[in-house]
């Protein structure tokens, strides 16, 4: 984490959240044990996800005979500041305050940036860049200003640990670091932002998804519905894209960015839902997720995700299943494995206990919304 300061002129605040617009807000009144588990989890972080989130951005000196073997072997650094940084960072306080209903923003800060010796490892950049963070500081963003190899991961988040109140980063230890290649001068100071977008869901306690049960833990990032699997699937399929796919509607509602009313729980019988996709402003009414529970740690999660905006990537509009599994102490160690991510109308999707039929599919005034039927085998 970082160490040391004195702060750069170079402050991006976006959205201060009027009133934040929480307050009147009801989330997680339900008769359900594992959706009361993984809200009761989300509480131990306070209000992470909600407000006005105030993150210093350090650039860390790595020397140019590293030992580290996370660094690209050479000469190469970044030449930017880290207002520089926060210059470019624009477009990921408007994905997280669009994605959040407006209920979240975070405030990025440009300081003194830190280093490391020869002999030091690059987590030394960030804990470094913690310890010299104000006490109104949430969270530090450490940006080395060497790249990573090709096999290195290239960075990570977490939420530190849990606080209600007084959240400084200082204590929490809560950060995000990457390396130096998507901010590298080829990108023409429009860089990809798909990875810091993905850390920073990791610092709002939220998972990885995997299309496999047995892909959690080796590092596969195969779904292109979600900022926490593959999030440059939509570079992939555009090179100009430059942001991540949204979130799960499973973490936005953990994060409090949907309601009670957004939210329907089906435990038996069978039942009717029109789905509006996650995308859609909160001024449209109507359900943005169902959750089915299978035991006491265990839910299905069933969605909408139009494809349009971060997501247009996807192509066509669709009905996405998951499995949503209680795991660890915390959020971030949730299970999310896809059971279906492309139902399209007419198709179902089944197990011994559940069916999910998909009646219509369709788009009105710019607004995708599905007609669904869960039905509960007795």
């Amino acid at each position: 984490m970082k160490l040391f300061r004195s702060m750069f002129a170079g402050v991006l605040v976006i959205a201060t959240l009027a009133g934040c617009g929480h307050e009147q807000q009801v989330t997680g009144n339900f008769d359900s044990e594992p959706v009361t588990t993984m809200m009761q989890t989300e509480s131990k972080f306070g209000d992470i996800a909600l407000g006005s989130d105030v993150w210093e951005v350090v650039i860390c000196q790595i020397p140019q005979d590293t030992t580290d073997p996370i660094f690209e072997p050479g000469n190469e650094r970044l030449n930017l500041s880290s207002a520089d940084i926060v210059n470019e960072l624009g477009p990921v306080v408007d994905y997280f305050s669009r994605w959040s209903n407006g209920r979240y923003s975070p405030k990025f800060t440009a300081v003194n940036g830190v280093s490391i010796s020869v002999d030091e490892k690059s987590d030394v950049c960030v804990d470094r860049a913690l310890d010299q963070s104000l006490d109104s500081t949430h969270g530090v963003l450490v940006i080395a200003n060497a790249q990573h190899t090709e096999t290195a991961v290239g960075g990570w988040g977490r939420p530190g640990s849990s606080c209600s109140k007084s959240c400084s980063a200082r204590l929490t230890r809560r950060a995000v670091y990457v390396g130096a290649s998507d901010f590298m001068p080829y990108w023409k100071g429009n860089p990809p932002l798909d990875l810091i977008e993905h850390e920073m869901g990791h610092a709002l306690d939220w998972p990885h998804s995997s299309t496999s049960v047995d892909n959690f833990g080796n590092g596969v990032y195969d779904s292109a519905v979600d900022v926490m699997s593959n999030s440059a699937a939509p570079r992939d399929i555009n090179s100009d894209a430059r942001n991540a796919p949204g979130p799960l509607g499973i973490n936005m509602y953990l994060s409090r960015w949907l309601d009670d009313s957004n939210v329907a729980l089906v435990e038996n019988g069978t039942k009717s839902f029109d789905l509006v996709a996650t995308n859609t402003e909160l001024v449209v009414d109507g359900l943005r997720l169902v959750l089915v529970p299978l035991n006491n740690s265990t839910v299905i999660s069933i969605e909408v995700i139009g494809a349009s905006g971060d997501n247009r990537h996807l192509l066509h509009d669709r009905v996405v299943i998951h499995q949503i599994e209680l795991a660890g102490e915390t959020g971030f160690e949730r299970r999310q494995t896809v059971l279906d991510a492309d139902l399209q109308d007419g198709k179902s999707w089944s197990d011994s206990k559940v069916e999910i039929t998909v009646k219509q599919v369709v788009t009105t005034n710019s607004v995708t919304t599905a007609k669904i039927e869960v039905r509960i085998a007795s």
